[in-house]
């Protein structure tokens, strides 16, 4: 159940939970309000055909002006400013209650006939039902009912049972215990209500949280989706770099070497082999000076070059002869304490033909 009504101060739920309790007042206003009227009409009926007819018109004139304060105030209520407090409104509902009470109380005070017996029951037959009638109605916020209830009943059975003649105190007290225990009724039902509302507003506020983190929930599932899609993109772009370098590395004309930390080939490509005459599995594992003639054949002066340098030098070729060319060291990256290995392109120099 949803409230137009803004919220009053207090801790939650509190605010929330009596602007449900005022609108719950107001939906059975308009009805409380006209069955009332209706039976104030018949009451002056019956207060005329018994000849108490001026008594009667001016007490249904009190009647007629509560019924059009009800009215009036169940109008103001729906045309009310959505900011407006929730707590003014209950106060007027039992404020108008309380009017009605009085109304009823002088019917069963002032207006109680002396006889005949009939008329008796039916005055007190009427406020008992409209008291007891209307329990349903104002038990949604505390005090409404009370208000009708109390100046309708008490003085109705102080003057019937302790002073119109004499005093019955067992029938008397009877019937303020009946009094008593409209108004404890009243309270248990109030306690129904407000515990029916507080439990209306945990099940909004709980499908107001799960409607929340479904929408966090959908969103973070749209931004893993991204990342996994950016992720996915940049592991195949990846590969397809790795696989180009791979492919310029084995395919590329200029001789290639890869080198360890100790100077040996860990791999070759295939324009190293038609160089050098030997086939890959017999190239890695052997000194890369193995391959090279003249001053730098015995390896030391490789020792040193641990940085990106060109270096003219002689290889020893598949048929024994030395080749002049520009070798170009680059070092390799290698875990800290560990000695970086280096990758060697050969230039400058004609490849003979493939090794079978």
């Amino acid at each position: 159940m949803k409230s137009n009504s803004p919220p009053s101060g207090g801790a939650w739920p509190e605010p929330r939970l009596r602007a449900l309790q005022v609108e719950e007042l107001y939906r059975f206003a308009g009805p409380a309000a006209a069955f009332s009227y209706f039976g104030a009409l018949l009451t002056l009926g019956v207060l005329v055909q018994t000849g108490d007819s001026a008594r009667g018109g001016a007490w249904f004139m009190w009647a007629t002006a509560v019924t059009l304060f009800r009215f009036a105030t169940l109008f103001a209520y729906r045309r009310r400013d959505p900011h407006s407090d929730a707590d003014s409104w209950g106060r007027l509902v039992i404020a108008a209650n309380l009017l009605a009470g009085i109304q009823w109380g002088i019917l069963g005070v002032m207006l109680f006939p002396p006889e005949p017996a009939w008329r008796q029951v039916f005055t007190m037959m009427v406020i008992t039902c409209f008291v007891g009638g209307s329990l349903g109605a104002y038990s949604a916020l505390r005090g409404a009912h009370e208000a009708l209830s109390i100046p309708a009943t008490i003085p109705t059975t102080i003057y019937v049972f302790f002073v119109q003649d004499g005093v019955h105190g067992l029938a008397g007290t009877a019937a303020l215990f009946f009094c008593l225990a409209i108004v404890y009724y009243a309270k248990k039902l109030n306690s129904n209500v407000v515990e029916r509302f507080r439990l209306e507003i945990e099940r909004d506020d709980l499908i107001e949280l799960t409607a929340l983190l479904n929408e966090k929930l959908q969103r973070e599932n749209r931004d893993l989706a991204h990342r996994a899609a950016v992720r996915g993109m940049s592991v195949e772009s990846a590969r397809q770099r790795v696989g180009r370098l791979e492919w310029l590395f084995e395919y590329s004309p200029l001789p290639q070497v890869e080198c360890d930390g100790d100077g040996k080939v860990v791999t070759c490509n295939l324009a190293a082999e038609r160089l050098f005459g030997v086939a890959h599995e017999h190239m890695a594992g052997r000194p890369f000076s193995a391959f090279l003639a003249g001053p730098y054949a015995n390896g030391k002066a490789l020792a040193g070059a641990r940085e990106a340098v060109n270096v003219e030098l002689e290889v020893r070729g598949a048929s024994g002869e030395a080749h002049p060319c520009t070798a170009s060291f680059t070092p390799l990256p290698a875990p800290e304490g560990v000695r970086p290995g280096y990758a060697v392109i050969l230039s400058g120099i004609a490849v003979p033909a493939a090794v079978k």
